[in-house]
């Protein structure tokens, strides 16, 4: 068979551009594992008329509980094939959160590697499904994949609108909702071409090699997958993120692109001297970041470090993105995340309902070209988070300056008033975590006899440092106002922080509230 041949399904049209060009190409790798893209795309279509062979259908649920793998590649691009919704299961939750999202989403079988089956088994069982719903990667997926394409990849496939993800919102301010947009079910064929585009708003290059070691789990993580894929990058995939395994792939890949929260950047940005000049990074040419505000010392580190390649985007699994900015926007706005793209209008809304001027800060709105989002199975909270114009928000504060530039200052349900002032707690940790005994920080409001809240800072040491709560105020106190700094400090073995960088900070908060 010749390699334009083997890039395509019995004469099937590929999904993905590099199938029909380069299809004995590397596509994906994870470990000692690779892919190729004919091999991808052969069995993303497994994936696709398995689902279907066990009764799945448009718009059926399914769920995915797994670690980073390369099967993971497969099953999302299969589910893009089958038209069906996957619900993408963090693999940090108890049991009885998995039932509740199982439950939740109406998803009536599982995928789950090895690591998670216990767990993953007793929810289905618990929300009804039987055994063999449940398909355990490590063992059981070859098997069922054969039982359910005897006859191989050749018979067409009939979807026609392309499959998506069912995305839950993080629950860091109560139980997750699955996010239903107006966006999702386009055409299959026309699913490349659409996250192809919005790649390249993010700047993300047209071809190259991304490591992704932010959990897939995630919309941070699955977006930028699908991305890649599109734009022709192959994929490095790790199970999570290490320093010195991160810089070590991205010398012996020679790495373009790579998606990093937050927390990650302050790793990078803590290193010294010579864990940069002993690696040829040459290479790296694109680094975004999301999900969480970045310290805006770590960013500059990086920018100063690997030169104006940092590319922040903000967006939620509900739309309200890509507001994307470019490093040299940063520096010239600091603080800014960047201009919506074309299809997204922002707007500043105060307590009174009455759109604010420029440079006033209240909770920010976002109205999209084709609508706003729904809640899963949840009319009341999908109408709180709208006005009657149908503009929405995910309640964040922020502001909007002169020309158009967005700037993200807190969550509302995270701003402290303590004696009549705000604090904004994200510019709180960013101080604190510029110290170089701090690993990890969180900052919220606990109650006050007299000013109604006062700031508490947890704060996660690195390994085997340590300082004393009074100097750790003391370093606030040289760099901010007194009335932002924190009272007092816990220190903890481990902030609950998920894999992508969000702080799960009501766990912390609540304790000194209930």
């Amino acid at each position: 068979m010749n390699s334009r041949a083997s890039g395509t399904v019995r004469g099937m049209e590929p999904l993905l551009p590099m199938t029909a060009e380069r299809p004995d190409a590397v596509a994906v790798i994870h470990d000692d594992r690779t892919r190729t893209w004919a091999e991808l795309e052969r069995e993303a279509r497994r994936v696709a008329r398995a689902l279907a062979g066990v009764g799945l259908r448009e718009g059926d649920r399914w769920a995915l509980l797994s670690h980073n793998r390369l099967e993971w590649a497969e099953l999302f691009l299969g589910n893009v094939l089958a038209g069906t919704r996957y619900v993408p299961l963090n693999w940090h939750l108890t049991t009885q959160e998995l039932e509740y999202l199982l439950a939740n989403s109406g998803a009536t079988f599982l995928v789950v590697d090895e690591a998670n089956e216990e767990r993953g088994r007793v929810a289905a069982a618990n929300c009804g499904l039987a055994a063999d719903r449940v398909v355990v990667i490590d063992r059981d997926l070859p098997g069922w994949l054969a039982a359910h394409t005897p006859d191989g990849t050749d018979a067409p496939l009939t979807t026609t609108v392309a499959g998506a993800p069912l995305l839950y919102t993080g629950g860091t301010t109560g139980a997750s909702k699955g996010v239903v947009r107006p966006d999702q079910g386009a055409p299959v064929r026309q699913w490349v071409k659409g996250v192809a585009a919005w790649g390249g708003f993010i700047h993300m290059p047209a071809e190259g090699t991304m490591l992704v070691t932010t959990p897939l789990y995630h919309a941070f993580g699955a977006g930028v997958l699908g991305a890649a894929l599109a734009r022709r990058h192959t994929v490095v995939l790790r199970d999570r993120f290490e320093v010195d395994r991160f810089l070590d792939d991205v010398e012996e890949y020679a790495v373009t692109s790579a998606p990093l929260v937050p927390t990650l950047m302050v790793r990078l940005a803590k290193l010294v001297d010579s864990d940069w000049t002993s690696r040829d990074l040459a290479s790296l040419r694109w680094i975004t970041h999301t999900a969480a505000p970045c310290p805006g010392w770590a960013k500059q580190a990086l920018i100063d470090r690997l030169g104006p390649i940092v590319v922040e985007f903000y967006g939620s699994s509900e739309g309200t993105g890509p507001v994307v900015c470019t490093s040299d926007e940063w520096m010239a706005r600091p603080g800014t995340v960047g201009r919506p793209n074309p299809m997204l209008e922002v707007s500043v809304v105060g307590d009174d309902g009455d759109d604010l001027p420029p440079g006033e800060i209240g909770t920010l709105y976002f109205r999209r070209a084709d609508g706003a989002p729904t809640y899963h199975g949840d009319d009341e909270k999908t109408q709180a988070s709208r006005l009657a114009d149908g503009r929405f928000t995910v309640g964040d504060l922020g502001y909007v300056d002169e020309d158009g530039f967005m700037y993200l200052v807190d969550r509302r349900v995270d701003l402290i008033i303590t004696g009549g002032a705000n604090v904004y707690p994200a510019e709180v940790e960013g101080v604190i975590s510029h110290h170089p005994f701090v690993r990890d920080v969180a900052v919220f409001g606990i109650p006050d006899p007299e000013f109604g809240q006062q700031v508490k800072a947890a704060v996660e040491f690195e390994r085997g440092l340590h300082v004393p709560e009074a100097e750790l105020i003391a370093w606030c106190r040289e760099r901010l106002a007194g009335f932002k700094c924190p009272k007092s400090v816990d220190v903890h073995d481990r902030l609950p922080r998920e894999a992508h960088g969000k702080l799960k900070k009501r766990l912390l908060r609540d304790a000194y509230w209930t």
